[in-house]
């Protein structure tokens, strides 16, 4: 039996989300191992977001709601972690629901192995319509495949770390306002942190809900992966691909025989390169329409995402000391 000595504090960033959160505080509050205590971070919601939190402050956990206008998702990470009261800092989002055992498997390993710093959890789809399910099996790593521990880079909303390893990693990176999980996985693997894979620790996240929403969800990403420069390689293999393909439309302004092979390059890169992907979610879902709308999430992905890293690449490249600088200084290449 382990003696749970380690206090853990549960830390949520929110704004303008009362439903959400009023979602996710409940099922916090139905862990099997209960947190010390948690702390939702309000970035300057508008709504009724913040009286909703309060509502839940006579809970046991004690909830705490600290309202910080204008912090970001990361700020938001870092306020909440300075201020938690708990050796340990498992964070999540505004919108998801924590499994019942979520935080008792996410911190397993801090008891089983003092020297743990790092934790990272998994996601997985909570679609409520056939649309959100293939949203969420299309893009979220890990609900097709296993993902591989080694590899992993987990999400904010299903993670823990030691407030020591936080300090050490000078927190989350706040000058980025997308992508910051990702960085501050980069920067735990450049630090050699003691990283533990808790693949049992799971949160459901509901997925975008329009094909608009969507849009504008990958688009910040990809503006994200602009600013760093995270997975160029991947960016760069796209638009190459588009370029073949914008190539061949320009042909065909030339000779109507170029248009065979407009076709052909766009069933090629864009939809027999995900025939596979799409066969199994029309497996998964047992509904033949998530084919065709598994092939158009994919393409509002790819080609929103990469709009959203041309721009940030190019924000990073007229700000170099926010975007260049402060990053190599943050992963310690300067």
């Amino acid at each position: 039996m382990l003696d749970f000595a380690k206090r853990v504090t549960v830390v949520m960033t929110v704004k303008n989300d009362p439903a959400g959160c009023r979602l996710t505080l409940s099922s916090l509050l139905r862990q099997t191992r209960a947190p010390d205590e948690i702390i939702v971070v309000d970035g300057g919601s508008t709504d009724e977001t913040a009286d909703v939190v309060r509502q839940f402050r006579s809970a046991a956990p004690p909830v705490r709601l600290i309202v910080s206008p204008g912090a970001n998702i990361a700020a938001g990470r870092n306020i909440g972690t300075q201020a938690a009261v708990g050796e340990i800092v498992a964070t999540t989002d505004a919108g998801c629901r924590a499994a019942p055992d979520w935080l008792a498997n996410l911190v397993r390993p801090f008891d089983e192995d003092p020297s743990a710093e790092f934790v990272a959890g998994l996601y997985r789809v909570e679609g409520h319509t056939l649309f959100e399910t293939v949203v969420g099996l299309t893009t979220m790593r890990g609900q097709l495949d296993p993902v591989c521990p080694e590899t992993f880079n987990p999400s904010g909303r299903s993670l823990a770390y030691t407030k020591a390893v936080w300090s050490r990693a000078s927190g989350w990176p706040e000058w980025v306002d997308f992508s910051e999980d990702t960085l501050f996985d980069h920067k735990m693997r450049r630090l050699n942190v003691q990283w533990r894979f808790a693949g049992d620790a799971v949160v459901d996240w509901r997925p975008r809900r329009s094909l608009h929403a969507l849009a504008k969800q990958f688009y910040h990403y990809g503006t994200g992966r602009g600013h760093t420069q995270i997975g160029a390689a991947d960016f760069a293999y796209n638009l190459r691909n588009l370029a073949a393909t914008l190539v061949t439309l320009a042909a065909c302004l030339v000779t109507r025989w170029a248009i065979p092979l407009v076709l052909v390059v766009w069933a090629y890169f864009y939809a027999w390169t995900f025939h596979q992907k799409a066969v199994e979610i029309v497996r998964r879902t047992r509904r033949w329409p998530a084919y065709p709308l598994c092939l158009c999430v994919t393409w509002v992905v790819l080609l929103s995402n990469l709009t959203g890293y041309l721009v940030g690449t190019w924000q990073r490249w007229i700000d170099r000391d926010r975007y260049q600088h402060r990053m190599r200084a943050y992963l310690g290449t300067l």
